[in-house]
C-alpha cells in the first residue's frame, strides 16, 4: 500500500524507528549494521562534515561534529550517542550516494529523500526515531 505525505509516497512502517517511509527510494535495503563497533576516525569525520553540509545550518549537528574533533584531539571519550551519530550520518551520506545523489547538493525534493534516507539508516542500526539516542542534551538545547 502506497501513502503519500509530507515527505512523498511511503510503502512501509519502520519496524525499529516506526516512521513511514519508500523502500524503493532510500538507497539500498536495510542491513543489519552495528554503531557499537564504530572507530571515529578523521576521514568519518570528513565525512560526517560533508553530508551534514547539504542541510541549512543545525546548531544541533554542529555541536556533535564539534564533540567528533575533540574525540580526534583526544579532549574527549566517545559516548554512544557520538558513535551512534557519526555512524549514521556516514550511513546516510552512502544512501544519498547510493541513489546518485551528488556530494554537496540537495535534491528538489530534499524532505523526501532525507525521510526515505534517515528511517532506512536507523533501521540499518535497529535504532527509534527518538533524537536522543542520535544527540547528546547539550546538542538539543
Amino acid at each position: 500500500m502506497i501513502l503519500s505525505g509530507i515527505y512523498g509516497e511511503t510503502n512501509a512502517k519502520g519496524k525499529y524507528s516506526g516512521r513511514d517511509y519508500n523502500t524503493d527510494q532510500a538507497g539500498g535495503p536495510i542491513q543489519n549494521l552495528d554503531w557499537k563497533t564504530a572507530n571515529i576516525d578523521q576521514a568519518g569525520a570528513d565525512k560526517v562534515r560533508l553530508h551534514t553540509g547539504r542541510f541549512e545550518d543545525s546548531p544541533e549537528n554542529k555541536v556533535m561534529i564539534d564533540r567528533l574533533e575533540k574525540i580526534l584531539q583526544g579532549k574527549l571519550q566517545a559516548t554512544d550517542t557520538d558513535k551512534r551519530f557519526y555512524t549514521h550520518e556516514i550511513r546516510e551520506l552512502e544512501r544519498y550516494r547510493a541513489l546518485g545523489i551528488p556530494d554537496g547538493t540537495t535534491p528538489k525534493n530534499s524532505y523526501e529523500v532525507w525521510n526515505n534516507t534517515h528511517t532506512a539508516t536507523l533501521e540499518d542500526y535497529q535504532l527509534s526515531s527518538d533524537e536522543n539516542l542520535l544527540y547528546t542534551p547539550e546538542a538539543l538545547k
